[in-house]
C-alpha cells in the first residue's frame, strides 16, 4: 500500500472545479452503489436485517419537524448525500486539509459513519451509533461507510490522475 501525502496548493480551493466535481460524483455514485449492496446483502445476513438509510432520514424528519417524508424523497436525499454531499466532504478532507491517500478515503468513510449514526441517529430518536439496539448493525454500518470512503477516493483519484495525463 502506498501512502501519498498531498498538500493543498493554490489551485486547490475550497470548492472543486467542474471537472473535479464530476469526478467526485462518479466516485460517489460508485461508492453509493457499493453501499447499497453492502447494506442489503451481507448486513442483512449478519445483522438479521438490512441497513435502511432512507428509514433514518424519514425518522429524522418526523422526529425533528413532525413531517412524514415519502419513501421516494427519503431515498432521493440518501442518494444525493452519497453521490454529491459526502464526496464534497471528501474533497475538503483530501484537498483543503491535505490528508493524503489512502488515509483520506478511510478517514472520510469513518467520518460519514459518525455523521449518520453519531449525529443524525440521535436527532432521529435512535441511540448514538445504534449502541444497544443492534451492535452488529452498527458494526456493519461502520465497515460499509469506511469502504464507501475508500472506494469514493479510489474512483475519484483515478479519474483525476487520468485527466491530468490527458
Amino acid at each position: 500500500m502506498t501512502w501519498i501525502i498531498t498538500e493543498a496548493g493554490p489551485r486547490d480551493g475550497l470548492f472543486p472545479s467542474a471537472r473535479s466535481l464530476w469526478h467526485l460524483m462518479l466516485g460517489g455514485f460508485a461508492a453509493t452503489g457499493f453501499y447499497e449492496v453492502w447494506a442489503n446483502w451481507p448486513t442483512a445476513l449478519l445483522a438479521g436485517f438490512p441497513l435502511e438509510p432512507p428509514a433514518l432520514i424519514k425518522s429524522l424528519f418526523h422526529h425533528q419537524l413532525g413531517l412524514g417524508l415519502p419513501d421516494i424523497w427519503a431515498k432521493a436525499l440518501h442518494y444525493v448525500t452519497g453521490v454529491l454531499f459526502y464526496p464534497l466532504g471528501y474533497w475538503l478532507v483530501s484537498r483543503v486539509l491535505g490528508l493524503g491517500q489512502p488515509a483520506a478515503g478511510w478517514v472520510w468513510g469513518v467520518c460519514t459513519y459518525f455523521i449518520a449514526l453519531g449525529f443524525f441517529a440521535p436527532l432521529a430518536g435512535l441511540p448514538f451509533l445504534l449502541i444497544g439496539d443492534n451492535t452488529v448493525l452498527s458494526l456493519m454500518s461502520l465497515i460499509g461507510h469506511a469502504i464507501y470512503g475508500r472506494l469514493l477516493a479510489l474512483v475519484f483519484e483515478a479519474q483525476e490522475a487520468r485527466a491530468a495525463v490527458a
